[in-house]
């Protein structure tokens, strides 16, 4: 082996050595740090399943979006089955705590929508009106919503 060729091996594996002893150590709890820039966007997350479990995380991610303001906007739109799901739910479940948690944030994220059309045919426009949602046609203002760039985000 030529000398060029060593010292050039050599020089590798010192900046190899020095990068990897000299990098940060990182915790779990740093994980996915480097994503998370305050107010990253605008996003709508549209909660359509009936399973109940799948209606819990996406409150979650909405409560702690909002809470923690990973999102500049975040809008929460309910449709169908998880409306008729929601309406079924005893006043203390997990899904309905997280729900008051979202509606008693200040500011302009503790609205949630509701399909009016889905409601009505599923029965529940009451029940929903009741839980403090917003109850209308949200087609319109959703497609809207699109339209200035949010994101959606279904469950």
């Amino acid at each position: 082996m030529s000398k060029a060729k060593f010292v050039k091996i050599l020089a590798m594996l010192v900046a190899v050595l020095s990068m990897v002893f000299t990098a940060p150590a990182i915790s779990l709890g740093d994980q996915g740090a480097e994503y998370s820039p305050q107010g990253s966007g605008n996003v709508v997350i549209i909660i359509q399943s009936a399973d109940p479990e799948v209606i819990f995380f996406g409150l979650l991610f909405a409560d702690r979006a909002i809470k923690n303001q990973w999102m500049d906007n975040v809008k929460v739109v309910l449709w169908g089955p998880a409306e008729k799901t929601l309406a079924g739910l005893a006043p203390d479940s997990d899904q309905v705590k997280l729900i008051k948690s979202i509606q008693s944030t200040p500011g302009k994220h503790n609205r949630i929508w509701c399909c009016k059309a889905c409601s009505d045919r599923y029965g529940v426009t009451d029940k929903m009106e009741k839980l403090g949602f917003e109850v209308f046609h949200v087609g319109n203002a959703t497609s809207y919503l699109i339209k200035l760039g949010y994101r959606i985000w279904n469950w």
